[in-house]
């Protein structure tokens, strides 16, 4: 190998280690501190945005850096840096940083990621341009192409290896000190770099030819690459939230389309002959129109369905962006402002989904806007690419047919938004999400109700007329599995139903479970959402009127158990309720092992614990098994499907406790249900540090035997 070669292939692989630990580090510090914050999915959006502004800041770094020092003090300013971020590792983020109170956690966030991967991430984003610039004044024949082409695979290798191999293989804990330790790797690698640049640089600054290139270039479009730049990261945010609200926050949800908007990046600046405009366009508009058609799904087979619409509908998407944005690249002398403009577009498109738009919209509106503005513009590519011969006529014609088909299907979607089955009465969006209250009419009865919704799924409801005001929906009322809890607790088979009760309930709700209070009992909401509060204060009065002594604190429920038992103040809870289960998005972090041993230094010794889930796209029943079995406990499941009657859409429980004689108890063994699964998977547990629903996605779409 000569020693230009050697040369080339060592900064290939330093810049193909920093994209594969920029890419990797996403998803990496995003599950792990998603916990913290309530496991919203909102969580990846604000790391992703974190991201975006680190990587604008190390491209800044190297823009401000390349052209007023010479490459040996460009070298030795950087390794000044790198030596300052090795003394940052490891990147584990500290306890403190957990918030103590539900206020909106994105800043905190921000500054979170800041304080424990802020300067190597900046590092490492600056290295792609720093390191051009140092291999060009060492070997001035070697091809920049191949560094990037070495980034570009490091950064896709990174990404997609996470959901399949390292999220698998390793702990949370242990992700974040291999990282560190890479990390070191790099910085021994970039200390070879720097080495070779030091001693073959000439020291000059850059060449006066490439100078008055740069300063004889044409005005530049800067506006139109800040623009195209943001359309695709409004895009990439955008999907991202959209998916992850029909499903958990899963890493692999985060993977699929940051990797297929890194992988249009690749194409239109490394294969730009496959950028075509009028087919792009018109696939584009029939995706992005198709979007607008289904409604959100109720079982893997219909999610993955979607899943792969709206991947595609992004791919497309950001080719329109990423290709009409590589058209208007300028002179090679210009490139580094080029650069620094679509990392500035990115950061803008990532600002405008996680920060304005919940401030601007009330729901998801963002979504359906962007899919609007680049199917407009790819209208207008289209028809100013109108001339030409018959096959160009019919290309245009073509498209225009797939923009009235993308017309037609967001037509069809804003009327099922202005004439909804039910009637908005309130909605509230925030970091955690959109929670409406809707008006709907039983045909039958005429009986009003008011329904509170988060994701298209119902969180409870409340009857209107005076009579019905107090029953609990179905799933929840007396004859559900929490009514029984409740009536055939130890202390109220002993002591007569009048005995009291402490209740400790996660999730508030509709608050429902307000309606099971007796007199004497007490009953503590624990709720993550102020916005959850705020609609059961001003239109639902279970809370209000019910006849337990009833309060609720803010905050994810599982954090604020932990402080409760850090102050020495345990609740003796004769039920804890997990009621924060109901929606397409479980929250993972309340059904490992570490929370249950929160739970169960909250709980009296013959207390119960309910949980509330009903998932067609997992199969809970081999971790509630799992939990139960190592914990000591013992573990029932009931289903309303299996015997109710009426309540064909009741959610269903699992009951646990250490008292035999509650599940012995005939009303309650009347109630119990077979496993869905019937026993087929292996049972499993969850830990803080290894939690994968991998393990549990019911494929099939249904249960063994039906429901």
């Amino acid at each position: 190998m000569t020693r230009g070669n050697a040369t080339t292939a060592l900064f290939a692989a330093t810049m193909a280690l920093a994209g594969f630990l920029l890419f990797q580090v996403q998803p990496l510090l995003a599950k792990y501190v998603l916990p913290w914050f309530g496991g919203s999915a909102s969580t990846w959006l604000v790391c992703l945005l974190f991201f975006q502004l680190a990587l604008l800041a190390g491209y800044a770094y190297a823009y401000a850096v390349a052209l007023p020092l010479s490459v040996p003090r460009q070298v030795a300013l950087h390794l000044v840096i790198v030596a300052a971020s090795l003394l940052l590792l490891p990147i584990t983020p500290a306890d403190h940083w957990k918030p103590q109170d539900a206020a909106d956690p994105t800043w905190r966030i921000v500054a979170l990621l800041a304080a424990s991967v802020g300067l190597p991430y900046v590092v490492l984003a600056a290295t792609t341009p720093l390191l051009s610039r140092w291999l060009a004044s060492t070997d001035p024949g070697a091809d920049p192409a191949r560094l990037f082409a070495a980034s570009n695979l490091g950064s896709f290798v990174g990404l997609l290896s996470y959901p399949f191999a390292f999220e698998r293989a390793l702990s949370s804990s242990g992700q974040a000190r291999w990282w560190s330790w890479a990390y070191v790797g790099y910085g021994a690698l970039l200390a070879g770099c720097a080495f070779v640049a030091m001693r073959r640089a000439s020291g000059g600054r850059e060449p006066v030819a490439a100078q008055t290139v740069a300063a004889s270039a044409p005005r530049e479009p800067v506006l139109a690459w800040l623009a195209w730049s943001a359309l695709g990261s409004c895009l990439l945010l955008a999907t991202s939230n959209a998916v992850t609200q029909w499903s958990a926050v899963i890493p692999f949800l985060w993977v699929l389309p940051l990797s297929l908007y890194l992988l249009t990046f690749v194409i239109a600046f490394g294969a730009r002959r496959l950028y075509r405009r009028l087919p792009v366009a018109a696939m584009f508009l029939v995706l992005a129109g198709t979007t607008f058609l289904p409604s959100a799904p109720e079982t893997t087979p219909e999610f993955l369905r979607q899943l792969a619409l709206h991947a595609a509908t992004l791919f497309a998407g950001c080719m329109i962006c990423h290709g009409e944005l590589v058209a208007l690249r300028p002179v090679p002398g210009r490139l580094p402002a080029f650069y620094l403009a679509i990392a500035a577009g990115g950061a803008a498109g990532g600002l405008l989904v996680a920060v304005a738009a919940p401030l601007m919209f009330s729901d998801y509106f963002e979504h359906p806007l962007v899919l609007c503005v680049i199917a407009a513009a790819a209208t207008t590519l289209a028809w100013r690419t109108a001339s030409g011969g018959l096959k160009r006529r019919l290309a245009v014609a073509t498209a225009a047919l797939a923009a009235i088909y993308f017309a037609a299907g967001m037509g069809m979607a804003a009327w099922r938004e202005m004439a909804p089955e039910r009637t908005l009465v309130e909605r509230v969006r925030n970091f955690y999400g959109v929670v409406k209250v809707m008006r709907e009419v039983d045909g039958p009865s005429g009986q009003s109700s008011l329904v509170m919704e988060q994701a298209g799924v119902d969180q409870g409801a409340q009857y209107q007329s005076a009579a019905l005001r107090m029953e609990p929906a179905c799933g929840f009322d007396r004859s559900s599995a929490l009514g029984l809890a409740v009536a055939h607790h130890a202390r109220r088979r002993a002591g007569g139903p009048e005995a009291p009760l402490r209740i400790g309930v996660v999730g508030l709700g509709a608050g429902m479970i307000a309606a099971h209070g007796r007199p004497g009992d007490v009953m503590r909401y624990y709720e993550l959402n102020p916005a959850v509060l705020g609609l059961v204060e001003r239109h639902f009065t279970f809370v209000r009127d019910g006849k337990a002594k009833t309060d609720v604190l803010l905050g994810d429920g599982r954090l604020v158990l932990e402080r409760q038992l850090l102050r020495g103040e345990p609740q003796a809870f004769d039920i804890l309720v997990l009621n924060a289960f109901r929606g397409a998005s479980p929250p993972m972090h309340l059904m490992t092992k570490e929370a249950f041993d929160i739970y169960l230094a909250h709980m009296a010794p013959d207390a119960i614990l309910a949980v509330n889930f009903e998932f067609e796209m997992f199969e809970m029943a081999p971790l509630h098994r799992g939990m139960a079995r190592l914990l000591g406990l013992e573990t029932r499941w009931f289903d309303p499907k299996g015997g109710g009657e009426g309540c064909e859409g009741a959610i269903s429980w699992a009951l646990y406790s250490r008292d035999k004689g509650f599940f012995a108890a005939p009303p309650v063994a009347r109630a119990v249900s077979e496993w869905r699964d019937r026993g087929g998977r292996p049972d499993i547990v969850w830990t803080d540090a290894d939690s994968n629903l991998f393990g549990i996605i019911n494929w099939r779409g249904e249960f063994p035997g039906g429901p």
